[in-house]
C-alpha cells in the first residue's frame, strides 16, 4: 500500500487517467487474464475446461478472474442449466490481436 502522499502514487495516477495506452495495460491487470483470454481465443470454452487448462489457478481466482474479464467487455458468459461457457467478445477478439502482436514482438529480437 502506497502512502497518499508518494510521488509514484501520484505518477501512477496520471498514467491511469490520461494514458490511453496505460488504461488498456490495465485490462491485464491480473495473473491469469492473459493465459484466460489465450485459453478462450479459439473456441469458447466451459470453466471445466477452463480450470482443466489452467491447472495452477485456484477456482477462487479463476472465478475473480473471469468475472473481472466479463465486467470489463472482454469476455460473455453464457449460462445453462448445467454450465456456464466463456466466450470473447469483439472488444476481446481486438484485445487478442494486441496480444499476439506483443507475443511475436519477443519472439522477432534474435
Amino acid at each position: 500500500m502506497r502512502k497518499e502522499s508518494s510521488a509514484n502514487l501520484e505518477n501512477e495516477t496520471i498514467l491511469r487517467d490520461y494514458c490511453q495506452a496505460m488504461k488498456t495495460l490495465q485490462l491485464f491487470n491480473g495473473r491469469w487474464k492473459i493465459s484466460i483470454l489465450f485459453a478462450t481465443r479459439v473456441s469458447v470454452k466451459t470453466y471445466t475446461e477452463l480450470r482443466s487448462l489452467l491447472s495452477n489457478v485456484s477456482d477462487r481466482m479463476l472465478a475473480k478472474q473471469l468475472n473481472e474479464l466479463i465486467k470489463d467487455g472482454l469476455l460473455q458468459k453464457e449460462k445453462t442449466k448445467t454450465t456456464s461457457s466463456y466466450s470473447h467478445t469483439l472488444r476481446g477478439q481486438k484485445i487478442c490481436k494486441l496480444l499476439e502482436q506483443l507475443r511475436t514482438f519477443e519472439e522477432e529480437k534474435s
